[in-house]
């Protein structure tokens, strides 16, 4: 389970900013886990409300960018590649210094801190600590890198294995843990799972790369769960059929092309390649008959519903953190309280399922929505005039009442995390363009046009 998440100058998340899904306060309701011996609980869901360009997607690529770094550092990073950071840019010092990350994770009920920081050529530091309760609470490093070359690893007493004889393959841009995982070094490949394993982003807005995941439970026996999901959100839909498309070799190879320039650094798989070329019909049932409709002529909505729902069902299934980018695009409000419930109620969520997402959806605020976010559950994002975002739980704010106070109080701008409108500069721009293009000004108005002149 994720415990907590750090970052520093990522975007525009410039000084060290922390995402915690400890919670606060007791909520017997919820899907609250205790995954390590110790009195500490873990939240189901975590939600990052603000306003356009405030860093609230920033946040969740940050997560993302850690993971593709993990997973991908060792063999997908070219030897001599550069590091495919995106460093804070309004500040040409703060630009040129390491990018830091970290996580808090539990994984077999033991607790891990994990992190690294790299600049735009190579790793310039990398840790990895777990902690024991005893009287206290203890920490051990398993390992310590202080630069790039892999002699600046110091190595822990408590980690076993091939770690010093592993530590020659690292490069100065590839991360120590990947290196370790490549090799099948027995306890670095647990925490090196986590990344790979149990841990899924998606954003929201772009739902075909995602498809792969809805399609291939669609096409095994928990089909039947897709499309309850399916019936469940209302959407007309009775069943689902696949129909594989064969790629010629010039299709394919165009095809091969194409994600090769999406992503250059990583080889395209051609697994993804021929699932993605797969036709799929919905069929819907009218007056008694069926009609077979091609996805790419359903609404928006059904489309981004049915990508997120191979995630959702993996993610419950198997205990998996799933990271969504804008979860409210293209879906009905009441749809996306439903989804946050599924992690929230413990009925559904019985094997420590997380849900990390960013939104704009206040309703999911509501004291009438089903999701029931807590206030040590939202967290929000502001931009200030450097241009840096600052995240703050809500719990550093005072709410005197209950979830109806919160939903009034955010709408009213009163923890920030929303857009400040400026009436004067929007009555300018229309005076403005009024005169600009001959339109007689209203009347009383005359001085105050010409004056915009």
């Amino acid at each position: 389970m994720l415990l907590r998440f750090r970052v520093a100058n990522y975007a525009s998340l410039r000084d060290e900013q922390e995402l915690s899904l400890v919670a606060l306060d007791d909520h017997d309701d919820l899907a609250v886990r205790r995954p390590i011996d110790d009195d500490l609980s873990v939240l189901p869901a975590a939600a990052v409300y603000g306003g356009n360009a405030s860093g609230k997607s920033n946040l969740l690529e940050a997560m993302h960018f850690m993971q593709e770094a993990v997973c991908h550092s060792h063999l997908g990073w070219g030897p001599e590649a550069a590091i495919p950071r995106n460093s804070f840019r309004f500040d040409d010092d703060i630009r040129r210094k390491p990018s830091e990350f970290c996580v808090d994770i539990a994984v077999d009920g033991v607790h891990y801190e994990y992190g690294f920081a790299v600049d735009d050529e190579v790793v310039r530091s990398e840790w990895l600590y777990c902690f024991v309760k005893r009287q206290r609470r203890v920490r051990r490093v398993l390992f310590e890198r202080s630069g790039p070359e892999w002699t600046s690893i110091r190595f822990g007493g408590h980690l076993k294995g091939r770690k010093r004889a592993i530590a020659e393959f690292v490069r100065p841009n590839s991360l120590y843990l990947s290196v370790a995982a490549a090799n099948n070094h027995p306890q670095l490949t647990k925490i090196y799972g986590w990344f790979s394993n149990q841990m899924i982003y998606i954003d929201a807005g772009v739902p075909v790369p995602h498809l792969p995941y809805t399609l291939h439970l669609a096409a095994t026996p928990d089909r039947s769960a897709v499309l309850d999901l399916l019936n469940y959100a209302d959407l007309g839909i009775s069943d689902i059929r696949q129909e594989p498309l064969v790629l010629d070799n010039e299709l394919r190879d165009r095809f091969m092309a194409v994600l090769k320039v999406v992503d250059p650094d990583r080889t395209p798989d051609l697994g993804f390649a021929v699932e993605a070329a797969t036709r799929v019909d919905f069929i819907h049932r009218v007056r008694g008959k069926e009609y077979a409709l091609p996805l790419e002529n359903e609404s928006s909505g059904t489309r981004s519903w049915f990508a997120l729902l191979g995630p959702i069902l993996e993610a419950l299934a198997h205990g998996m953190v799933l990271v969504v980018d804008e979860l409210n695009a293209f879906l009905h409000p009441l749809l996306v309280s439903e989804l946050v419930n599924l992690f929230q109620d413990p009925t559904y969520n019985r094997q420590g399922a997380q849900l990390v997402f960013n939104t704009h959806d206040s309703f999911l605020l509501s004291p009438l929505s089903k999701a029931r976010l807590r206030r040590d559950q939202v967290w929000l994002t502001d931009r200030d005039e450097d241009g840096a975002t600052t995240l703050r739980p809500l719990t550093d704010y005072r709410v005197r009442d209950g979830l109806d106070s919160v939903f009034r109080g955010y709408l009213l701008g009163r923890y920030r995390g929303i857009p400040i409108f400026d009436e004067g500069l929007l009555e300018e721009l229309i005076l403005r363009h009024t005169h600009m293009h001959g339109d007689p000004p209203r009347k009383g108005s005359e001085t105050e046009a010409g004056e915009l002149t």
